[in-house]
């Protein structure tokens, strides 16, 4: 009964939680400083962390990589899985969740918050007989994930600012859980501070080098002492000819007897640049990314490349993809699915180069698997009408147990000889010498 009135009331509320989904959570200023700070002496948020080039490529090449697959409603017919597009659900998914967003960008929104955040929320507004007709992103700072106390049904809170807070039933949350455990997604930006506080400090560093200065940390000792005046003049003109990243590894001239003297080390001592190459690996393990996809080529070669690209879809876009059909599955189409669930097709990220695909077409076709209309849909042309539905295959092809058998030679057949018409005078010739044959006596 609790959980049916909470239902109720956050059903009877005029404004809908999501519908103030993309006011500012706060000023500019503020959404990357604060939070705690890491041992390299920098704060790490899920704001920060995209100023990051190495976190945003992650994110980036994840949230759009899902965004794009087409996403249907689907039913196995008789002749397999058949797309419902008429069905409002597909409508959803496919091309429109809500009035403001697309497919692609819910879909890209919600991967990229529970990559930050661990999760992604959209709250499902349905009509009066429960069905859904909307999809409504929530920013997850908003929403806190809660459990009754009594029943153990969970629920969702959300702040809806100046209105306070408003309960949402989980039937009608469309949560995209991220890696973690229960229902709650952990914020993998929290997990990894220290990698990305590293490398942050490390881009701050590389920023400061270039920007005091791309030579040595150096001091100018005098041996003849300058007025304050003289030695104002003398920085003042140092800085000039050789302060800058324009200004850099230049010969410096002093005057007045003095000499430089080297403190500090330089950027190939430091290893900077192996320390920033080695960073783009260390975070792309915490998003599960490989480097070659954040354009980090190193140890790709042309020889691996393809086949690296299609591990990339296994093990790094399909948990992502399957945590969207499962959430879809339940919540969209409910408990009683009559056979309609949802599928992201990812066959356009498995193709091969143009050579591999005809090898494959053409095994296909030859085994009878595939028609002529099947392998145009596949690469998106145009079919050639009701002949290209017809499936061959290669005659020669038989049955295990009939290889070894000679097949039995079919009898020739005979053929009677036609008979040769004879003339008259032909016919009368004849019967006179078989009258002379008869009239001879035999000889003993």
């Amino acid at each position: 009964m609790l959980d049916g009135f909470r239902i109720g009331l956050a059903r009877g509320i005029s404004i809908l939680a999501q519908r103030v989904s993309t006011e500012p959570r706060h000023t500019a200023g503020s959404r990357v400083s604060g939070g705690s700070r890491t041992l390299a002496g920098v704060a790490i948020t899920p704001d920060s962390a995209v100023t990051i080039a190495t976190v945003w490529a992650c994110l980036r090449y994840l949230s759009q990589t899902v965004a794009v697959l087409p996403w249907h409603a689907m039913k196995d017919g008789a002749k397999g899985a058949e797309i419902q597009s008429k069905h409002s659900v597909d409508y959803l998914i496919y091309k429109r969740p809500n009035p403001e967003w697309s497919s692609f960008q819910f879909r890209e929104t919600l991967t990229h918050w529970a990559l930050r955040w661990g999760n992604g929320y959209a709250e499902i507004e349905r009509d009066q007989l429960r069905r859904p007709f909307a999809l409504w992103p929530i920013h997850p700072d908003r929403v806190e994930v809660c459990r009754d106390t009594e029943t153990g049904v969970l629920f969702y809170e959300v702040s809806n600012g100046d209105c306070g807070k408003i309960e949402i039933a989980a039937m009608d949350m469309f949560h995209l859980r991220g890696f973690g455990e229960g229902p709650v997604g952990v914020n993998v930006i929290h997990y990894a501070a220290q990698s990305l506080g590293w490398a942050k400090a490390a881009q701050m560093f590389g920023s400061a080098f270039f920007g005091n200065g791309a030579t040595p940390t150096t001091v100018v000792k005098n041996k003849k002492a300058l007025s304050p005046k003289g030695l104002a003049k003398q920085r003042a003109e140092f800085e000039q000819l050789y302060k800058g990243p324009y200004r850099a590894n230049k010969t410096a001239f002093l005057d007045n007897d003095a000499e430089i003297e080297k403190l500090g080390l330089n950027a190939e001592e430091t290893q900077l640049l192996e320390t920033h190459q080695f960073l783009v690996e260390e975070i792309c393990r915490w998003f599960g990314v490989p480097p070659h996809k954040v354009m980090h080529l190193l140890r790709a070669t042309f020889s691996n490349i393809e086949h690296q690209a299609i591990e990339v879809v296994v093990d790094s876009v399909s948990p992502w993809v399957k945590r969207f059909e499962d959430e879809a599955d339940y919540k969209l189409f409910g408990q009683n699915r009559q056979g309609l669930y949802t599928k992201m097709n990812m066959r356009a990220l498995m193709r091969g180069d143009q050579k591999t695909r005809g090898e494959y077409y053409k095994l296909m076709r030859e085994v009878g698997a595939y028609s002529p209309n099947r392998i145009l849909e596949l690469e998106d042309e145009n079919t050639i009408g009701a002949i290209g539905d017809i499936h061959t295959m290669n005659s020669t092809y038989t049955t295990l147990d009939r290889i070894g058998k000679e097949p039995a030679k079919p009898a020739p057949v005979q053929t009677a000889e036609p008979a040769l018409e004879e003339d008259a005078d032909a016919s009368t010739a004849r019967a006179a010498f078989e009258r002379m044959i008869a009239l001879e006596p035999a000889h003993a």
